[in-house]
């Protein structure tokens, strides 16, 4: 990537001057936190999580928030590093954050003399509390630390007990709820899991998705049109880590063309999905068939509908669940769903003989069904009418040439405003394909 690009960051944001937005959360966490409430941040890879919590790290984020360096130590811990780690070795990281914490705002603790572990931090705890300062441990990635074999229910028990002893309140980084990140039911039956108040992370809102394409191009040599920010927000939506792809790319394509002009938008899609991809992938892979299924028809179940929005996938408009960008858009109808036939606008389950575009059912006989199947099961080619006389009547013979052009009349009134999707081709047949502008 051009070092002189101002949106390189595709890793957690480290420099304070380039984190952006996330102020009600800032606010939500913090208030939560000094009262001692421990909080289970939830939400999809790469929404901006560890950006955050170090982003919560740096005293001068806590001060403009009431909370002086002196009141509280932060300790923070990625639980990448802890997924295979005996008990010991996480006991012994969070020691170290706390003797580190402590030495950063000049608070003397004596260092422990004791042979590690859990013992080691409960009197060093006593020592912090004895000063009236308060402790905060963040555990970023935390589902590897759930999941890790080595740890027992009597370890989480343990971290549990320091909260009733001490005070002590953590922050927890997830993909999913804590109930969701492990298998072993007997990890989960510990108390610990029932501490937290779960805080989801989700997208920008659209303010704070225009002010980061804004912050990034302070001082830089390019500009946006209002034009480019907007197609740009409508290809990507207020999702951070896509922002920066998109940003970069439109960047990248001003440093040739400096002045690009609205026609020439749509030379960046297409750079913008193949960087994008792999992520987009890794998010369907991770779906259930049940949940792929409801992502490509934008309906189904309330509760399965909610978790997709949680994960940053739908959001909700005037009342229906909707796509919260158009490179999402473009790769759920790209992919193979069992059960369903996706061409152009058009979501067809065959076996409930149901019918969606853009988010709407729509309401077709069972003639019109059986024309419409056989169009997107062929999209782009030209379907002769034979064949589609056949889809609908079988091979019984009937003298009627209009009885096929009056069914196609009757669908094309039946799935508007997307009936120009359905192309006559003079003397040969019928075709699906986008109308032409």
């Amino acid at each position: 990537m051009s070092s002189d690009n101002p949106f390189f960051h595709r890793g957690a944001i480290r420099q304070a001057e380039f984190f952006h937005g996330r102020e009600a959360e800032i606010g939500q966490i913090l208030g939560l936190l000094r009262n001692g409430q421990s909080v289970s941040l939830i939400g999809p890879r790469r929404i901006g999580k560890s950006s955050l919590l170090i982003h919560l790290m740096r005293r001068e984020v806590r001060e403009a928030h009431q909370w002086g360096a002196s009141q509280v130590l932060f300790v923070h811990l990625d639980c990448q590093e802890f997924g295979e780690s005996p008990a010991d070795e996480v006991y012994e990281a969070l020691y170290d954050g706390l003797m580190d914490a402590a030495e950063a705002v000049g608070l003397a603790a004596r260092p422990v003399d004791a042979a590690g572990g859990y013992r080691a931090i409960d009197r060093l705890l006593h020592q912090i509390s004895r000063e009236g300062t308060a402790v905060v441990v963040l555990l970023d990635e935390f589902e590897l630390l759930a999941a890790n074999a080595h740890l027992t229910p009597y370890f989480f028990a343990r971290l549990r007990g320091l909260t009733t002893k001490y005070g002590l309140a953590y922050l927890t980084a997830s993909q999913r709820p804590l109930f969701n990140i492990t298998a072993e039911e007997e990890i989960l039956s510990s108390p610990f899991f029932n501490i937290f108040v779960t805080l989801p992370l989700g997208l920008f809102t659209a303010e704070e998705a225009r002010g980061l394409l804004t912050q990034r191009l302070q001082g830089s040599a390019h500009s946006f049109s209002p034009e480019l920010m907007d197609h740009l927000l409508w290809l990507v939506g207020p999702h951070p880590f896509f922002l920066h792809v998109a940003g970069y790319h439109a960047y990248q394509s001003m440093t040739v063309l400096p002045l690009l002009p609205p026609a020439d938008f749509a030379t960046l899609d297409n750079a913008v999905e193949v960087e994008a991809d792999s992520h987009l992938s890794y998010l369907w892979q991770n779906l259930s068939a049940e949940e792929q299924y409801t992502l490509a028809i934008t309906n189904g179940p309330v509760d399965m509908l909610r978790l997709l929005e949680q994960q940053c996938l739908l959001q909700k408009e005037n009342g229906s669940y909707i796509y919260t960008s158009e490179i999402l858009h473009r790769f759920v109808r790209r992919q193979s769903v069992a059960g369903l036939i996706q061409a152009g606008p058009f979501v067809i389950d065959q076996q409930r003989h149901q019918v969606w575009a853009e988010n709407q059912e729509m309401a077709l006989t069972t003639s019109q069904f059986a024309i419409l199947v056989c169009l997107c099961q062929n999209a782009g080619q030209v379907v002769h009418g034979e064949e589609l006389e056949t889809a609908v009547w079988g091979e019984v013979l009937v003298d009627d040439p209009d009885r096929l052009k009056t069914l196609i009349k009757r669908l094309r009134r039946a799935i508007v405003p997307y009936d120009g999707w359905i192309v006559s081709e003079r003397g040969v047949g019928y075709a699906l394909r986008p109308p032409e502008a």
